[in-house]
């Protein structure tokens, strides 16, 4: 695994939970809404309805449990690239491996939040990566 694949771990597992905290809310819609037929002033409620209903509830059940699971690896995995960002000696390698890798920041609003030029930065996140290698080749040795 390149360093560049390990730190980007973290925005990967939040985007997974995220896509499923949206499914979740999808499905609570879902849920909540009633098929209703108009006949002659007569309103008649599909009796599909319970079932589809049930059915529903337990995959909001089963994807909060999967999302309750991620959560906490996502921690872990956040606890790690930190550990490993932190290890990066230079504070401005740092800034731009913390900003890109845990807040999912451009290249671009990274240059604009740090007041550094934009190729400026693009060189600050490859030294970081060299020296994220470098330490993790440091570990394994």
């Amino acid at each position: 695994m390149t360093a560049k694949e390990f730190l980007q771990q973290y925005l990967q597992a939040e985007r997974s939970i995220n896509a499923k905290l949206e499914e979740i809310s999808r499905l609570r819609d879902l849920a909540t809404r009633t098929t209703q037929t108009l006949e002659k002033d007569k309103i008649f409620v599909k009796t599909s309805i319970g079932d589809r209903t049930a059915a529903i509830v337990d995959k909001i059940v089963d994807l909060e449990r999967e999302v309750d699971d991620e959560i906490d690896k996502l921690q872990e995995i956040r606890r790690q690239v930190l550990a490993v960002i932190n290890g990066v000696t230079d504070t401005s390698q740092r800034c731009v491996l913390t900003l890109r890798y845990i807040h999912g920041m451009r290249f671009e609003e990274i240059a604009v939040k740090l007041n550094y030029h934009y190729r400026w930065v693009i060189e600050l996140h490859g030294r970081g990566l060299r020296a994220v290698e470098n330490t993790a080749l440091k570990c394994t040795s």
